[in-house]
């Protein structure tokens, strides 16, 4: 009743939203709908000039890499290349602003090989191996909000230019995720012209705009709160030019606004929730599915924190104790009756449309290295639907009506997919039907990462999505080995991490993965739930395709790929 409840409030939503039109769909302006200049004609003449795409805010608007999270750095990406690019319809690394790389000898160090010829924006002049300098000395700044920082501050050595066109980077160890995290895979490494932040500095003032890159598509304007606007670089592009002259992510909050703007032509793009799309899809809208999807949701576990909090160790000492000992997240009975109380099925089909696929280990699949068949198997006697055992481990913990046990939801969005606030609720009905006191808890999206960098969180839960590698979901999200943003961390399986990231050998990773997965399988790291099918509906009268890989951190990437109808 309870989601069938959701459900209905959703499409009466819509049906208003719907009713208002225009005047609803958002306050910036529609999108201008006259033919392209000439002088930036691209491969083909689109119908409108800016192709809109009405997407959820970020959860942090910001025009400078090093302080924007993983999940939130999708904005930049249409601005900024890599020396890794990403494979679009194979998820794979390519060469991109690198043509090639080479181990040296020392077996941590990589000879980075530069394109030649690529053409930073506004006129900032060649991409040479002098550009790098700016992008990792911001990236290892103290002050540094990124999720990729921890890493680099604790990895990189230095960058050293080998005339214009080459770069040795040096690492203070073999890492076996070097490569990953200097790619488009995961964000955070996006190279920026030298010559515009020496003249400008950093990109401190939203209104400035970001530093200039070398991306298809270059920065036009941004109102906060509001778009985000792009347009597309003059002449043809080294490596792919825009059928649109301009692009804009506008940001819409509520789904159902998303839709009605979408109804009423003022956008022509949008990232709905299975529900809705099913709505646009009967009014004559299509999807367009990622190639390489990795989407997938889950709830993490906060509050069970190593005492040590020294970031530049890989392996704290776990002797120190812990931060918050008393709480009921402290134990593993505890952790595993978060997972039986959920009703995954009643879960997937309301929120879903049965869409999703059942994750039986958070971050690992049957595709990534350290899976181990038998989690499949096992997977129902540890996790799977079962109200009476949920109680009974309730009990075994010493919990009942004389000390009820509480905890708290953190109500807040989760990245790829809508309607995240409503399944929180949804789940917080199933606790209370095993007699878990669930406290609904609803937090600024601005402030949940400051909140959790702190570990102000020792008895919640957070709702999570997330499109990142195996390493940076595993590590990220409860690990001394990322950024600690607060997810359960387990001694036993920090220390097998510590060597997956200092071995480049694959089957050897894959040995070591196997036997981290099964710690965190055992120990009830996070609460596991979907993967999702990455998707955004499109009005075929105006977008013909859209060719992208989804894995990519931030999902929403290769926008210079969007395909005019004809």
């Amino acid at each position: 009743m309870q989601l069938q409840r959701h459900l209905r409030i959703r499409l009466a939503g819509v049906l208003i939203a719907a009713s208002a039109l225009v005047s609803v769909a958002c306050a910036s302006p529609a999108a201008p709908t006259g033919p392209s200049s000439p002088a930036d004609e691209g491969p083909v003449r689109p119908k409108v000039d800016r192709v809109v795409m009405t997407v959820e805010p970020p959860a942090r608007e910001g025009n400078e890499g090093r302080h924007q999270s993983a999940p939130d750095n999708w904005q930049l990406k249409p601005i900024y290349e890599y020396l890794i690019g990403m494979k679009e319809d194979e998820g794979k690394m390519v060469p991109e602003l690198a043509t090639d790389w080479t181990l040296q000898s020392d077996g941590k160090s990589f000879l980075f090989n530069l394109r030649k010829g690529v053409q930073f924006h506004n006129g900032f002049g060649e991409f040479t191996a002098k550009d790098l300098l700016p992008t990792s000395g911001e990236i290892v700044k103290e002050d540094s909000l990124a999720g990729a920082s921890p890493f680099w501050r604790l990895v990189l050595d230095s960058i050293e230019p080998q005339g214009d066109y080459a770069a040795l980077v040096k690492f203070k160890r073999a890492d076996g995720n070097a490569l990953t995290s200097i790619s488009r895979f995961r964000g955070g490494f996006e190279i920026f012209s030298k010559a515009d932040f020496d003249k400008n500095g950093p990109a401190i003032d939203l209104e400035r705009g970001p530093i200039a890159g070398t991306g298809p598509y270059q920065y036009m304007a941004r109102k906060q709160g509001q778009y985000l606007r792009y347009q597309r670089t003059a002449g043809k592009h080294w490596r792919a030019t825009p059928d649109f002259p301009e692009f804009e992510f506008r940001f819409v909050k509520e789904p159902s606004t998303r839709l009605a703007a979408l109804i009423a032509g003022e956008v022509h793009m949008a990232d709905l929730p299975q529900d809705l799309r099913q709505q646009a899809k009967q009014r004559g809208y299509t999807g367009v599915l990622a190639r390489d999807p990795s989407l997938r949701t889950s709830f993490h576990i906060m509050g069970v924190y190593l005492n040590d909090r020294t970031e530049r160790t890989p392996t704290p000492d776990a002797s120190k104790g812990w931060m918050f000992p008393d709480s009921p997240m402290m134990d593993v009975r505890i952790r595993k009756a978060l997972s039986k109380a959920i009703d995954r099925d009643a879960l997937n089909k309301a929120f879903f449309g049965g869409q999703g696929k059942l994750m039986h280990l958070t971050h690992f699949s049957a595709t990534r290295l350290g899976w181990d068949p038998t989690w499949e198997k096992r997977y129902q006697d540890e996790y799977g639907y079962d109200v009476e055992a949920a109680k009974k481990l309730i009990a075994e913990a010493g919990y009942g009506p004389g000390k009820p046990l509480t905890t708290n939801l953190v109500i807040s969005k989760a990245y790829g997919y809508s309607g995240a606030e409503d399944m929180v609720e949804a789940v917080a009905a199933m606790y209370r039907a095993v007699g878990i006191n669930a406290v609904l808890l609803p937090v600024d999206p601005a402030q949940l990462t400051p909140l959790q960098r702190s570990w102000s969180f020792p008895n919640h839960l957070q709702v999570n999505g997330t499109g990142s590698d195996q390493w940076t979901g595993v590590t990220t999200y409860g690990s001394t080995q990322g950024s600690r943003t607060g997810g359960a961390e387990l001694p036993e399986s920090n220390k097998i991490l510590e060597q997956i990231g200092n071995t480049l050998d694959t089957k050897r990773q894959d040995e070591l993965w196997r036997q981290a997965g099964e710690i965190i399988f055992m120990q009830h790291k996070e609460v596991p739930l979907f993967w999702l099918p990455i998707e955004a509906v499109v009005d075929p009268k105006i977008v013909a395709g859209w060719t992208f890989p989804g894995s990519a951190t931030g999902s929403w990437t290769h926008v210079e790929n969007i395909k005019a109808a004809r």
